[in-house]
């Protein structure tokens, strides 16, 4: 049979039966699902990526420009006087109801709040609001005055634990740190209040920053997890604009892969290392766009220094490197009071005149100015926003003619301005006390148009208080998507259904999103379209016999649309086609939904009289009239056909099939299972209606003889039989014996051994037996053990092994003293001397024996001692030292003779030469043998009394009275004294060595007396030295002998 896909005329004959209804339409198209525009590729019925490609019936749109206002909240019942609203909302779907939602902060008094009136805090006591994007009826406030938020920070919205609803983040009233809400209102968690930072006006931006889908949440330098604890605190401060705060946000701006923070003038690695900051230019407002050729971002910084008069708007690039900077345009306003440009607010890039290049719009304190991508002005327009000077724009082409336009609002007034020449094309009335604020365009009401919200409070003038939503009064806006969820909005990244890309693609990388804090006419985010339409598609049609006389008609039926299909579609079948008189056979209903891609066969039995061979044709969505009622992209492709035999009459009567069994006996495997077919050869007489089929229960079997029933059936009659399957294990156990051993022992009798031996068996444990036992005590020398395993059926395997004992072969190890034994004696004859030597065995303690015992005599000189020592298996070890006997201790110092007190006369000036022996008597060792001084002394240095030259004062006017050479064992000294004295008094100091190297120092005198009277030299302290170790000051000699 031929399947025939295109069929001419179906297509023209199914179109005339069609109506449309534009009710049906605009159903169907918001019922569509909204997917996410993170990067990823998506799998659908047809390839989207093409817009004129895709499966969708757009009602017919007829641009319009009557702007109206749609509805407003003005209050609430609940905290009444919360009316005001000077701060920036965020629109999103909060109770998950398909309508979008308003969520804002709220604040009482009719200038700021009644805390700023009695002279608190004038940015306190906001209350957060929820609102209904429809009508603006109240879904919740959060009155719990211990959640009170800064009335004029702005808000972000997102999921950011992953529970498919959106949480709102905001700065608490102090400022410091953010405070997150569930979608409900629910009070979720706050940082940590002592935080050291602050936030007046800005507010915080939601990113997965290191694409692990886990939200993080920004805050000027500051990022937070999705529990709200600190993770990391940049570094070049808070930032922001000048006194009022930060509004961060992430962007992958060097294309790199990975997410920025972007913080004014700093951008941040996700890490939280600074990437780059230009210090050349002011904190402040930021937006990032593509100006120039590449793939890389550029960076658009408005902001003011702390001194200076004007704001700067600024162009980095993706490294922050300064690209141009301007002041902030302004013309004087002619007021009688000082004015100025302003700080400038939040840039809104887009392209505003359609010309291929990007333009950034933002206000000052006195104009709304669009500049170009070189920073020149293309227009400007004059407001009044001295208030804050901080507020901004967003672009968006409302009625669809290709001209964006761009809305704003001052203190006093809203404006819609034609992007390209910036003439104004409507205002009204509007009253704010401006903070960073700026009005949103957005499907709020989810009817397929676009809205502008605004919000209103008479904080610097009498007005109005609360939301207001505006509309074309034709609905005639182009449509956009129905989320906006934080102040540094882009498109890309946030998803329809608020969830917050992993991995959010480049917006400026889109040459239709290459903007930032604007959304784009008639683009929805990635995911089906809210025109998505189904397209029904027939193929594979079948025409067979039941077998009674029946005809069974089939047909396959795909939905490879963009929209699902509920169950109930109905598939017409005909014989001939239908375009052309085709007769109905017959109508079918598919009983499952179609989602987009999806299939279904649709089947039809019918009794027909239909005979002979025809053309038989599906037609889907065709209730057998022609006309369908599902609003297809496509209506040219509903039918398909086939050429078949229609005649059908009964068949005979079924002969049943015949179950043939046996007995059989199969080994099990190395499960203890074991798989058998008792089948013996069943069979079907009549091969029908069906194949024969043949089931086995059970089809596994264990040890031992089971039952097993075989079951035949041909589809309409069935039969069966009982064998035998008996099961037997013939497989040997698998038994591991140990390595052989080997051990040493310090027993005569042997050693002990442990040991194990396992077997593992397809059909449980099986017993192991070892020719010796384990624990049990071998002799010495190599004894085999033999092991053997048998299984529960009597298999048996064995293995074997070998356990080796040795006698100890380790000597003993032998410690002897390692110096010589030096023994001093003053005594002829021997001597006793005292050692120790030991030995260590592993086999125990061993004695030693030495050729000279310890406490024995020796003689004088050297003797060597040998010591020895065996274990009880013979094992022997020695070592030798050597004993020393000498006279005397060396060690000890020699013991210094006596001064002989020797005498020089008469003073005659002349050099007499002292020998050591000459001044003091013999020393002494240790055993009091003596040690002449001419052999073991020698002369340190001399000393004298008196100085060397006394000016003639009897002591003959000489110098180098003393002669020293040290080391020897005399001195050189002059026989004089002075004449006015008390005598001269010579002191000799030596030292005296033994032969071992000891030494000990002494001093012997030599007095020059007076005169003859028997006067001793009277000592006057030392005046003049010559020689070793000399006291400081008495080495220079007489002043006279230089």
């Amino acid at each position: 049979m031929k399947l025939k896909r295109n069929i001419q005329g179906l297509a023209e004959w199914r179109s005339q039966g069609r109506g449309r209804l534009f009710v049906a339409l605009v159903t169907l198209a918001l019922g569509g699902a909204c997917n996410s525009t993170d990067s990823q590729e998506r799998s659908s019925a047809r390839d989207t990526g093409n817009l004129s490609e895709r499966c969708e019936v757009k009602p017919p749109f007829t641009g319009n420009f009557e702007p109206e206002l749609q509805w407003e909240w003005t209050g609430s019942p609940v905290l009444p006087t919360h009316k005001q609203v000077m701060m920036q909302p965020v629109v999103v779907d909060v109770n998950r109801d398909g309508i979008p939602d308003i969520v804002f902060s709220s604040f009482d008094g009719d200038f700021y709040n009644t805390a700023y009136q009695n002279g608190y805090d004038g940015n306190s006591n906001g209350v957060l609001r929820a609102i209904s994007g429809n009508d603006g009826h109240e879904l919740w406030t959060v009155e719990n005055p211990s959640y009170r938020v800064k009335p004029a920070a702005s808000i972000a919205a997102g999921d950011i634990d992953g529970d498919g609803a959106v949480e709102i983040c905001a700065i608490p009233e102090n400022g410091r740190g953010i405070i997150c809400f569930e979608n409900d209102g629910a009070f979720k968690f706050r940082s940590a209040p002592d935080a050291y930072d602050y936030n007046e006006w800005g507010g915080p931006s939601l990113a997965d920053l290191d694409g692990d889908g886990t939200v993080e949440i920004l805050d000027g330098n500051r990022v937070y997890s999705n529990t709200g604890a600190l993770k990391w605190v940049g570094s070049d401060g808070m930032g922001g604009a000048l006194f009022t705060g930060p509004v961060s946000f992430a962007a992958d701006i060097d294309q790199d892969g990975k997410l920025e923070v972007i913080n004014g003038r700093s951008v941040y690695r996700a890490d939280g290392t600074l990437k780059c900051a230009n210090t050349t230019i002011p904190h402040g407002f930021a937006a990032v766009g593509n100006f120039d050729g590449d793939a890389a971002g550029e960076i658009v910084v408005v902001g003011q220094g702390l001194n200076e008069n004007a704001g700067k708007v600024s162009l980095l690039d993706d490294n922050c490197q300064l690209l141009w900077s301007r002041d902030v345009y302004y013309t004087n306003p002619g007021q009688p009071f000082p004015t100025k440009p302003g700080h400038g607010g939040a840039p809104n890039i887009a392209d505003f005149d359609g010309d291929g290049q990007l333009e950034i719009g933002l206000a000052g304190e006195w104009n709304y100015t669009v500049y170009g991508a070189d920073g020149s002005v293309k227009w400007s327009f004059p407001i009044q926003e001295y208030s804050s000077g901080k507020t901004t724009s967003t672009t968006f082409d409302l009625d669809g003619d290709g001209r964006p336009e761009v809305i704003y609002a001052d203190e006093l007034k809203l404006r819609i301005f034609d992007g390209v020449t910036g003439a104004l094309r409507w205002e009204t009335k509007h009253s704010s006390g401006t903070t960073h604020e700026f009005p949103i365009v957005a499907d709020v009401d989810g009817d397929g148009a676009a809205e502008i919200v605004t919000v209103e409070n008479n904080h610097a003038a009498p007005g109005f208080n609360g939301v207001r939503v505006w509309h074309d009064k034709k609905e005639g806006w182009a449509g956009t998507r129905k989320i906006w969820n934080q102040h540094a909005y882009a498109i890309t990244n946030v998803n329809n259904d608020g969830t917050i890309p992993a991995h959010p693609a480049t917006n400026w990388l889109n040459p239709k999103l290459n903007n930032f804090r604007s959304n784009v006419a008639n683009y929805f985010g990635e995911g089906p379209s809210p025109y998505a339409a189904a397209d029904l598609v027939a193929s594979d049609v079948t025409v067979s016999c039941d077998g009674y006389g029946s005809l069974v008609l089939g047909a396959s039926v795909r939905n490879q649309g963009e929209a699902a299909v509920a169950a109930g579609v109905k598939v017409a079948f005909y014989k001939g086609n239908p375009a052309s008189g085709g007769t109905l056979l017959g109508v079918a209903t598919v009983t499952d939904a179609l989602p987009a891609g999806g299939s279904a066969i649709a089947t039809l039995v019918t009794t027909s009289s239909a005979t002979g061979t025809a053309e038989v044709f599906a037609v889907v969505d065709d209730g057998g009239t022609g006309a369908g009622s599902i609003t297809e992209c496509r209506e040219d492709n509903n039918g398909a056909s086939t050429t078949a035999n229609l005649s059908c009459s009964e068949t005979p009567a079924n002969q049943p099939p015949v179950a043939l069994c046996r007995d059989v006996t199969v080994n099990a495997d190395v499960y203890c299972l074991a798989s058998a077919d008792v089948n013996n050869g069943s069979y079907d007489p009549d091969n029908g209606p069906s194949p024969l089929y043949i089931s086995q229960a059970p089809s596994s079997f264990n040890l031992g003889t089971h039952l097993a029933t075989l079951t035949v059936s041909d589809g309409e009659a069935s039969d069966s039989c009982v064998g035998t399957v008996t099961v037997v294990d013939n497989s040997k156990p698998a038994v591991s014996c140990p390595a052989s051993q080997v051990f040493e022992t310090c027993s005569p009798s042997g050693a002990t051994a442990t040991f194990e031996a396992t077997a593992t068996d397809n059909c449980g444990p099986a017993a192991v037996t070892c020719s010796r036992a384990s624990g049990s005590t071998f002799p010495v020398g190599e004894t085999p053990v033999a092991c053997a395993a048998t299984d529960g059926s009597g298999n048996t395997a064995s293995c074997g092994f070998t356990v080796t004992v040795r006698g100890d072969t380790t000597p003993p190890v032998l410690s002897c003293p390692t110096a010589p034994v030096v023994v001093n004696s003053c005594t002829t004859g021997n001597s006793t001397a005292t050692f120790s030597a030991t030995a260590t065995d592993n086999c125990g303690p061993v004695p030693v024996t030495c050729s000279h015992a310890s406490g024995s005599s020796f003689p004088a000189g050297d003797t060597t001692v040998t010591c020895s020592a065996a274990d009880a298996f013979g094992n022997k070890a020695s070592c030798s030292f050597t004993v020393q006997v000498s006279g005397g201790n060396p060690s000890a110092p020699p013991t210094p003779g006596a001064d002989k007190g020797m005498e020089l006369w008469p003073p005659n000036h002349k050099y007499v030469t002292i020998s050591l022996a000459d001044c003091a008597e013999p020393a002494k060792d240790s055993c009091g043998n003596p040690l002449p001084l001419e052999t073991y002394g020698h002369v340190l240095r001399v000393t004298s009394d008196e100085v060397e030259d006394d000016n003639g004062n009897g002591d003959g006017r000489t110098c180098d009275d003393m002669v020293v050479s040290v080391g020897s064992s005399s001195v050189d000294v002059r026989a004089e004294r002075e004449g006015g004295g008390d005598g001269r008094l010579y002191t000799i100091y030596y030292a005296v060595t033994n032969a071992a190297g000891v030494s000990t120092e002494s001093s012997c005198r030599v007095h020059v007396p007076h005169d003859q009277s028997g006067r001793v030299a009277v000592d006057s302290g030392v005046k003049y030295c010559v020689g070793q170790g000399c006291p400081p000051g008495t080495t220079e000699g007489s002043p006279l002998c230089q």
